[in-house]
């Protein structure tokens, strides 16, 4: 398991792109983003696994900031009906943050 800051967790994004911009998000995230740390939703529709601690960071790494029309938000929790690899997938991802003490 990868640490963020120290505190052995990663943050959880959901990444969609906008107009005609998936084939660019596609393509930077399989670039950049390790095979263990992403699931492909659908075309330009992704959840990312990260150690960067904020959205505009994991734009800015992925080289999408400047370029294309996107949404990165991070996920604090999460309710739906999706594929069953899509629940397993954020079941792996998630990880509680250590108790202060």
């Amino acid at each position: 398991m990868s640490l963020w800051y120290g505190f052995g967790v990663m943050a959880t994004y959901v990444l969609i792109s906008l107009g005609e911009s998936a084939p660019a998000i596609d393509s930077a995230v399989e670039q950049k983003i390790p095979v263990e740390d992403r699931l492909k939703l659908d075309a330009g529709r992704w959840l990312i696994n990260s150690t960067l601690p904020t959205s505009k960071e994991l734009s800015d790494n992925l080289a999408i900031s400047d370029a294309w029309t996107f949404i990165v938000c991070p996920i604090r929790g999460y309710y739906g009906r999706a594929r069953p690899d899509v629940w397993e997938w954020l079941a792996a991802k998630s990880v509680a943050a250590p108790a202060k003490v």
